[in-house]
């Protein structure tokens, strides 16, 4: 299919995408220089900075933001590769490869509330150990989770991001030539986990480096998870940030925009900071990896790091069993270790919400993926069109990247002042183009390797036998592409399902989802209710999921089989076949 204008159609998304992304900077730093014209302020000043300064709850945020957004990503790192290292090539590896995509799917506020009832001190964690071994015939007085260092969030952006890692560098193995390296070394007499320390990690990691500082960026300005299991005397400085532009009082903003420019400059002097980190290390370790030793004490470190790595896969899938549970669990009293009655009543009570919580949910869900499918194919087919020539690179592929590098907190308070001039505040539109901000980069991503590697001689030899250019490409090409664009569908689809800033401040509580509410509900302390919503927020993602591996290999049988159908039942056709015999 040949799009005309292809460069000016590049071009025109490339701005569409690049306006909320310059209104979202401007209304978030013009405010914390005091500069704001809604409140009726014209003059540029610096007291929302002395304020922010003076704010002592700020420089106890700001502390436990650097603990959890730097140790979680490093600790997951770590996790991952011993992981890697350990198992690949192993059969039993690939029974760890199958939780993967589950983990994956499931939105971070139902790992959240998951874990949440696995670690709380009258979690199931400690109730299989009492009485009998603790002797607790009560919850004991522990701050297992929401502790004020950080340790129980740390753990859930764990729970979250090692899997992510994880599937990233399965991903990558063949441009690293993973196997060849490994028989040639063992060949050589090295150790498994020396060839991978010395070898391919070093190879490994620039491949990587940008989905970990996605990871990165995460880690410092995640909202739904910390509320869920995250410190809140004091809480980090998203949480923070988020309290202090929902303040009455409105001079409260100025403060806000202030610390989500610090948070802002945080992102860049982290991801700086570990770039320098890396070079150093590398540096440091070049004599050890080039010694020529077959073994060495920090093979012992990517041993226990895999064992790590199976029992935090292991938790994480006990805590998501934990949701059906409490579903369905009338009497559940500590320290029994399972429900003494069970019961539907949970759901059918709760019925009238959920019905009107999940047809929000994918509505927004299903709408966003459709239209951020449709651009990446648009984007992508222009760029094979214009490769080769010096218009490849286009203004779309720069900025795709900067809405989830970006903290939520203050880039979309800046696009709400816009949002309230345009009056869409609380509209379904402007949840859906806030929801296409944060879905279109991992449709892109996704879409952009089997996208561009395609054979075009198929489509041009279908072109020749019947010139219908538009028809055959829906037909030829889409048709051998839908493997990646179901996968692309089913991890655009869970990343809308797991949006919760983006929901909360365009629809202003007029649309609730599934994971706004079970993220409002998580404090409530009705287990009940919130494991229902938790349930059927990681339920449709994992059904997308599902689906998006099982229909590709039957989707051609099942459409002959119903083009079969629809001949024979069709009166017209039998009627045509009748006169052709005669």
């Amino acid at each position: 299919m040949s799009l005309p204008h292809s460069r000016w159609l590049a071009l025109s998304i490339g701005l569409l995408l690049a306006f909320p992304i310059v209104i979202g900077l401007v209304g978030t730093i013009l405010p914390a220089f005091h500069y704001f014209p809604p409140l009726g302020e014209y003059q540029f000043s610096l007291s929302a900075w002395s304020q922010l300064f003076a704010q002592g709850e700020f420089y106890s945020s700001l502390k436990l933001t650097l603990i959890t957004g730097i140790g979680a990503p490093i600790l997951a790192l770590w996790l991952a590769l011993s992981l890697l290292a350990w198992g690949y090539q192993k059969p039993i590896f690939a029974k760890l490869e199958s939780l993967l995509a589950p983990i994956l799917a499931i939105p971070h506020a139902a790992i959240a509330i998951g874990l949440l009832f696995l670690l709380s001190p009258s979690g199931w964690l400690v109730r299989i150990f009492s009485p009998w071994l603790t002797d607790f015939q009560r919850p004991p007085n522990w701050i297992s989770v929401q502790d004020p260092y950080g340790l129980s969030l740390i753990f859930a952006l764990i729970v979250k991001e090692m899997p992510y890692l994880l599937f990233v560098m399965l991903s990558s193995m063949k441009s690293i030539k993973a196997r060849q390296s490994l028989e040639v070394g063992q060949a050589l007499g090295y150790g498994r986990l020396t060839l991978w320390r010395k070898v391919l990690i070093p190879q490994l990691y620039p491949i990587i480096r940008l989905p970990l500082f996605i990871v990165i960026a995460f880690s410092l300005t995640v909202v739904d998870l910390a509320l869920v299991i995250g410190p809140n005397t004091p809480s980090t400085l998203a949480v923070t940030l988020l309290r202090w532009f929902n303040d009455p009082d409105l001079a409260m903003r100025f403060v806000a925009s202030a610390g989500a420019v610090i948070l802002m400059l945080v992102i860049v002097f982290t991801l700086a900071g570990w770039e320098m980190s890396h070079k150093l290390l590398s540096l440091l370790t070049r004599a050890e990896r080039s010694n020529g030793r077959r073994c060495g004490p920090s093979d012992y470190l990517l041993r226990f790091g895999a064992f790590s790595g199976q029992l935090t896969l292991l938790l994480s899938v006990v805590a998501l069993l934990l949701l059906p549970i409490w579903s369905f669990a009338k009497r559940w009293r500590f320290p029994d270790a399972l429900p003494s009655q069970w019961t539907m009543d949970n759901l059918s009570r709760a019925y009238p919400l959920l019905m009107e919580l999940s047809s929000n949910t994918l509505i927004i869900a299903i709408i966003t993926t459709l239209l951020a499918c449709g651009l990446s194919l648009l984007m992508l087919e222009s760029k094979r069109q214009s490769a080769g020539t010096r218009h490849a690179r286009h203004l779309f592929d720069w900025l795709i990247y900067v809405p989830i590098l970006l903290p939520q907190i203050g880039f979309l308070f800046g696009l709400h002042v816009l949002l309230i001039y345009l009056d869409l505040n609380g509209d379904l539109c402007a949840i859906i183009a806030l929801h296409l901000m944060y879905v279109l980069p991992y449709v892109y991503l996704t879409l952009q390797g089997p996208y561009l590697a395609f054979n075009q001689s198929y489509l041009q030899q279908a072109n020749r036998l019947n010139h219908q250019p538009l028809r055959n490409y829906f037909r030829i090409k889409l048709a051998m592409l839908k493997p990646p664009l179901f996968t692309a569908f089913a991890i655009g689809f869970s990343v809308s399902i797991a949006q919760y800033l983006p929901t909360l401040i365009a629809g202003e509580g007029r649309y609730s989802t599934l994971t706004t509410e079970a993220v409002a509900q998580a404090a409530s302390g009705d287990r009940k209710q919130v494991g229902a919503m938790a349930l059927l927020q990681a339920l449709f993602p994992i059904l997308i999921f599902w689906l998006a591996q099982s229909l590709p290999p039957r989707w051609t049988k099942w459409r002959l089989a119903c083009k079969s159908l629809f001949l024979r039942l069709s009166p017209s056709t039998s009627q045509t076949q009748k006169d052709r015999q005669c």
